[in-house]
């Protein structure tokens, strides 16, 4: 069997051997790439993959500074509003005098008399103090409904009508009594009384 071989390869082109012999070794390295390097070529793609994925993950997170200043300018924000236009000062006594300035300049400006403004209760909620005052008014309706809507611009944002009591008088006057209620920060409440 062996001299058949060599008997049919004798009778074969010199150049379809090499050829053949060429595609063998071509097939070979072909084999030794996909065994040997095609793995740590896959794996470098895939870093190089995440790589790209993470820079373009942290290029696109916010600034931690630029967010800390923005968070700062927020609640500086908020603790305006929270303040409200009426500067609550720190003694009860400052307050409920700059309430009554504040109410009875408002009452002139709508035509509203303020009849009373007594100090109630205080009680604290979640990290505010509330402070409590009631409130008499007399005059007409209008007037008085118009000096409600207006307490936003009066007194601040800060105060709330918690109830009001409306009742007819004589002349066609109506009188009014409501419960307002003032918040300050804890931290301000704990201020000299």
């Amino acid at each position: 069997m062996k001299t058949q071989v060599i008997q049919a390869l004798d009778r074969l082109d010199p150049r379809l051997l090499v050829g053949m012999a060429t595609l063998l070794v071509a097939l070979l390295a072909f084999e030794g790439w996909m065994l040997v390097l095609r793995k740590p070529l896959a794996e470098y793609r895939l870093v190089v993959a995440h790589s790209v994925a993470l820079s373009s993950t942290v290029r696109s997170l916010p600034d931690q500074a630029s967010t800390l200043d923005r968070l700062a300018a927020e609640l500086q924000h908020l603790t305006a509003s929270l303040s409200g236009k009426l500067q609550l000062p720190a003694s009860d006594n400052r307050i409920a005098a700059t309430l009554m300035e504040a109410l009875d300049r408002s009452a002139l400006r709508h035509g509203v008399k303020l009849s009373a403004v007594k100090p109630r209760e205080r009680r604290p909620v979640s990290v505010f103090e509330e402070v409590s005052f009631e409130v008499g008014a007399e005059g007409g309706y209008l007037p008085l409904c118009e000096w409600m809507l207006d307490f936003d611009n009066a007194v601040g944002n800060n105060v709330n009508i918690s109830e009001f009591d409306m009742k007819a008088t004589e002349g066609g006057r109506v009188q009014l009594t409501l419960r307002l209620a003032l918040y300050r920060p804890q931290a301000q409440a704990g201020v000299a009384r």
